[in-house]
């Protein structure tokens, strides 16, 4: 369905609370979490030759290959696009298993011991709207290390002109606000404030106008995942 300029509002709103504009520091390891969408890849490329790590991690399953990616797994089509991007083999590590945020976490931290590295600074990339839930899984999975978050610098007027469809943005945009503050209640990740009210209203407006695509309810293996032990 099409978005009417009124779901256009109600989701740029949701798209401010969702990012978080962290400034940018130099870090042990930059990580590369997957996904559908490409920008990850172009965002950590250009902080790797800006010297903002000399070490890149990506991290992602085969749920959500990039469309138009021939590779088998989220974490070798963003690799494929680094390496096009000029950042060097031997400065990558591949994880290929994570199916969601909290096993990207965990999953990293098994590669990184299996590599011998214990770093303590990370830089975490990913999708823009995933910002605030990907630093409240960081705090229950990683409670010691340091993690910053940021992503493709990009406005959500030019984000909604790119080529990702703009009903599975509103989609998504309207499920991370529902699943943060779902699972802040359980106690599986954790925030340093409640989601504000006003968010959560207007997400769930938007999931019962339509934007559905990314549903609601914690699956048994998501949950299974995001309980294990790192």
């Amino acid at each position: 369905m099409n978005p009417q300029p009124a779901d256009l509002e109600i989701a740029s709103t949701l798209w401010d609370y969702l990012r978080l504009g962290q400034p940018v520091r130099s870090a042990d390891w930059i990580l590369v979490f997957g996904g559908h969408d490409l920008g990850v890849a172009h965002r950590a490329a250009e902080l790797y030759h800006d010297g903002v790590a000399k070490q890149v991690l990506v991290s992602g399953g085969a749920l959500h290959v990039p469309e138009g990616s021939a590779a088998t797994t989220e974490a070798d089509a963003i690799a494929e696009v680094l390496i096009d991007s000029g950042v060097p083999d031997h400065a990558l590590a591949i994880e290929r298993l994570a199916s969601n945020t909290s096993e990207n976490f965990w999953l990293s931290a098994e590669l990184l011991r299996d590599l011998g590295e214990d770093p303590h600074k990370f830089l975490v990339v990913q999708k823009p709207y995933a910002e605030r839930r990907t630093l409240a899984t960081a705090r229950r999975r990683w409670p010691n290390k340091d993690v910053r978050l940021t992503s493709e610098q990009v406005s959500f007027a030019d984000y909604l002109a790119g080529s990702i469809p703009a009903h599975r943005i509103l989609s998504m945009l309207a499920g991370e606000v529902i699943r943060l503050e779902n699972y802040a209640n359980s106690g599986l990740i954790e925030i340093e404030q409640p989601v504000p009210v006003e968010y959560v209203r207007a997400a769930r407006h938007l999931r019962d106008t339509g934007f559905d695509g990314r549903a609601e309810t914690t699956s048994p293996v998501a949950a299974l995942s995001l309980t294990s032990q790192p």
